[in-house]
C-alpha cells in the first residue's frame, strides 16, 4: 500500500483492549528458566514472536502452555542448555536466552541472532557483561555459534557504555543466579526493564534501583514459582 487516505471529521468512540507487551513478556519468559519449577505470566500476547519463544522454550525441556492470554511456563524438566540455530534465526529477542540458561546451568550454546530488520545490532556488551560475572565465552564460531561456560557466576560492577536493553536483561538474569552483589550502571530505563526486574523480585530475587539507571542485585537467593501480569503495550 503506498498510502492511507482518511477522510474526516467524524466521532470517534468505543473501546479497545490494550495487549501485554511484547518486549515485556519475552524476557520474562527466558528468565523463567532460572526457577525450577512453575512461572504463570497473565495478559500475554498472542503473537508470533510469543509463540516462538514457546518452541525455543520446549525444545529444551520446558513445558508451555498459552491458554487465551494465560502463559504457563514449567521448566521443572528442563535438560537443554544449547539452542538450535534454524530456532535462533527465527527471532532476535532469543539471544536474552544466553544469560538465563549460563544462570540455571552454567553453560549456554546460542547462535548469532537473527529475526531483526532494525539494521546490525551488535551483542558485544551483552558477552562482556557476562563475562565481567565470570562466564567464559568462545569467539563466534565460522557459522555463528556461541558457546558459554563457567564453574560459577560471582557479583561484580559493570558500566555499560550506552543504555542497551538486552545487554541489562542478560547481565540481570547472570546476576539473580551470580553469588554476591552485582551493580550495574548505565543501565536502559524503558519501563519493560522495570517490569522484568518486578518480575524476578516477584520470582524471590533481590534487585533495587528499579526505574533508576543503577541496579543493585544481591544474587544467589533462592527462587520460587511465581505469577505476573504484564503490563500494557507502550
Amino acid at each position: 500500500m503506498a498510502f492511507i487516505e482518511i477522510h474526516g471529521p467524524c466521532r470517534i468512540q468505543g473501546g479497545l483492549t490494550v495487549q501485554g507487551s511484547k518486549n515485556a513478556v519475552l524476557p520474562m519468559m527466558a528468565a523463567s528458566v532460572l526457577n525450577r519449577g512453575i512461572t504463570v505470566l497473565e495478559n500475554v500476547p498472542r503473537i508470533q514472536d510469543v509463540f516462538c519463544m514457546m518452541g525455543i522454550l520446549d525444545s529444551l525441556g520446558c513445558r508451555c502452555a498459552l491458554h487465551g492470554n494465560r502463559l504457563e511456563i514449567d521448566t521443572s524438566k528442563m535438560n537443554g542448555w544449547r539452542i538450535e540455530q534454524n530456532a535462533m534465526g527465527k527471532m532476535r529477542s532469543s539471544i536474552m536466552l544466553l544469560g538465563a540458561l549460563l544462570g540455571r546451568f552454567c553453560e549456554a550454546g546460542v547462535y548469532s541472532p537473527g529475526g531483526c530488520m532494525i539494521g546490525k545490532r551488535p551483542i558485544d556488551w551483552h558477552l562482556r557483561a557476562l563475562r565481567a560475572l565470570g562466564a567464559e565465552i568462545q569467539e563466534p564460531e565460522p557459522d555463528g555459534f556461541l558457546h558459554a561456560q563457567t564453574t560459577g557466576l560471582r557479583g561484580a560492577e559493570i558500566i555499560f557504555p550506552f543504555p542497551s536493553v538486552g545487554a541489562v536483561e542478560n547481565a540481570l538474569f547472570a546476576a539473580v543466579a551470580a553469588v554476591g552483589r552485582t551493580v550495574l550502571r548505565g543501565c536502559a530505563r524503558e519501563p519493560e526493564i522495570g517490569q522484568l526486574c518486578h518480575f524476578l523480585n516477584g520470582m524471590g530475587a533481590s534487585i533495587r534501583g528499579i526505574g533508576t539507571d543503577a541496579l543493585i542485585i544481591e544474587g544467589g537467593l533462592p527462587l520460587h514459582d511465581s505469577r505476573f501480569v504484564i503490563g500494557g503495550d507502550r
